[in-house]
């Protein structure tokens, strides 16, 4: 053992990761885009600049203005279906581009959505903008989130791929901001402000991405190891050689034995064999974001809140939205010390909740009654609360997650494009709940997305399997093996993570470890692979 190389042990603690934990953070601005855009056009519909030229004049609604229900609709669900139509390409394409370039091709759509926008008060123009800002949410949200699950370790993948949801509500927070300041303006440039300031973060992450390189898993599946190295080596800062070439090995041999048992990617792949029961888990996650009546809230809110006599409800949802950021804050240790499963069942109790709160509120007291109104405010702010600490961060793990390596790109496209087709369903019938014109429900929406929430925590707690501390090549052994949910955690899986393994042996005085280092971690995936072969 004395000959034997020294590795630097990986602790798990921030400062052992700081580096890709910030560049995350950064990557996941293509959230903070789609949150800033949702709370932006929210705040639009109840602004009388907006409403000057996209709806009309109504004395009896509280601002003296209102918007048709299929201009509404339209301004909401067009931008789903540009997400739609990038999903599909997503799918066919997302094996054979880098994550780079899908994020590069998302911050060109979203300059040239505000571009449109902007440049013109035509409704057609609206439409069209719209459209294309679907699209570059389409491809900024899957492959932001690829980028960052397919380059985080096992133990900070959770909170990692969470930070999407922070930066989610920190954008909505911005856009109702701006909005609220640029509201008492009046006319075009009211709005017009607004949407200039969508041309920060496509043009930021068009140039940082140019610093970055791709994904190890992605040069992986490329044949080239050496990139797959520098990648991790610059992303994780990461300079033993050693404990480099294992972590790529052991990514190498999890993508080759893949592709050998499954050859091709087709399809039908996605839902055959143990493929299809981790297709139908991404896909219920991803559906599950909007079962939970977050695209309700994130593109209607100041509307409800105007509509059900709100007073201050620009402030309202400022304040709201600042309170959630708290939540989003305590994602990153909730999702490193529990479980995904139990976060999921208790946080979608509590919504369900708070959903039903303001529904019956709303049923007893009536609208405009000041109790409902504070009833309504107090009852969404701790619903946007435990969303941002357990549901959203959760569900945007989980669904990277559970797909196998070689069908991940696909099923997060595909699954993204189905999201955003029931999300087109909410933001197209939406309208007709909650606008006067039409049922006028307002808060009593609320029973809806009260069972939804219900039945996403009865869904999770009967089938959500546990994929905490797991790498995803063990995640790959545990599907393999269909180990039911229940068992997941506590199955003792045969391959090992690469940092326990390069952590094996005595500890010096300065916290290095003695291991026999590669060829160690080389014999064990041989070994591995060998069992599941016989088992094949």
């Amino acid at each position: 053992m004395a000959n034997s190389p020294v590795i630097v042990a990986h602790t798990g603690k921030f400062s052992s990761e700081k580096r890709i934990i910030i560049i995350s953070f950064l990557i996941a601005l293509a959230h903070f885009q789609y949150g800033y855009d949702s709370a932006a056009i929210a705040g639009f519909q109840s602004m009388p600049g907006f409403l000057a030229v996209y709806g009309y004049v109504d004395p009896k609604n509280p601002i003296g203005y209102n918007i048709s229900t299929d201009v509404q609709r339209l301004i909401q669900s067009l931008m789903n279906v540009g997400a739609f139509v990038a999903s599909i390409f997503i799918y066919f394409l997302g094996g054979h581009i880098s994550r780079r370039l899908g994020l590069w091709t998302g911050c060109l759509l979203g300059i040239l959505s505000v571009t449109v926008m902007i440049a013109s008060t035509s409704l057609g123009a609206l439409y069209a903008g719209r459209l294309f800002l679907g699209a570059s949410n389409g491809f900024l949200i899957p492959w932001s989130v690829t980028y960052t699950a397919e380059s985080a370790p096992s133990l900070f993948r959770g909170s990692i791929v969470g930070m999407t949801t922070f930066q989610t509500s920190l954008g909505a927070l911005f856009g109702i901001l701006v909005d609220n300041y640029t509201n008492p303006r009046g006319g075009n440039a009211s709005w017009q402000i607004p949407l200039g300031v969508m041309y920060i973060v496509p043009v930021f992450l068009t140039v940082f991405l140019l610093f970055l390189p791709d994904t190890p898993r992605y040069y992986v599946t490329r044949g080239e190891y050496d990139k797959a190295i520098n990648a991790i080596r610059r992303l994780r800062g990461i300079s033993d050689e050693e404990f480099l070439r294992a972590e790529v090995e052991d990514i190498k041999n999890t993508y080759l034995l893949e592709k050998e048992l499954h050859s091709g990617v087709h399809l039908r792949d996605m839902f055959r064999g143990t493929d299809l029961r981790r297709t139908i888990l991404s896909y219920c996650c991803t559906v599950g974001q909007s079962a939970t009546g977050v695209t309700f809230m994130a593109g209607f809110s100041v509307y409800l809140f105007v509509q059900a006599r709100v007073g201050s409800p620009f402030m309202w949802i400022m304040v709201s939205l600042a309170i959630a950021l708290t939540g989003n804050m305590g994602a990153f240790p909730a999702m490193r010390y529990i479980g995904r499963r139990e976060l999921l069942v208790s946080c979608s109790v509590i919504s369900s909740l708070m959903m039903f709160g303001m529904a019956v509120v709303y049923d007893v007291a009536g609208k405009g009654h000041p109790a409902a109104s504070k009833a309504l405010v107090g009852l969404s702010i701790v619903y946007t609360w435990v969303y941002g600490v357990g549901q959203g961060p959760v569900m945007w793990a989980l669904q990277t997650e559970i797909p196998s390596q070689r069908l991940r790109a696909q099923t997060v496209g595909t699954g993204a494009g189905l999201n955003f087709v029931v999300g087109w369903a909410i933001s197209f019938f939406t309208p007709y709940f909650i606008n006067p014109d039409k049922l006028d429900w307002g808060p009593k929406y609320g029973y809806i997305w009260g069972a939804g929430n219900m039945i996403l925590a009865i869904w999770a707690f009967l089938f959500c399997p546990e994929t905490k501390g797991r790498s995803l090549e063990q995640l790959d052994e545990l599907f393999e093996k269909s180990i039911p949910a229940r068992k997941f955690a506590s199955y003792q899986v045969e391959r090992q993570l690469v940092d326990d393994v390069v952590r094996r042996g005595h500890e010096g005085a300065k916290g290095t470890v003695e291991t026999s280092s590669k060829g160690e971690a080389e014999q064990i995936y041989l070994e591995d692979v060998e069992k599941r072969g016989v088992a094949k």
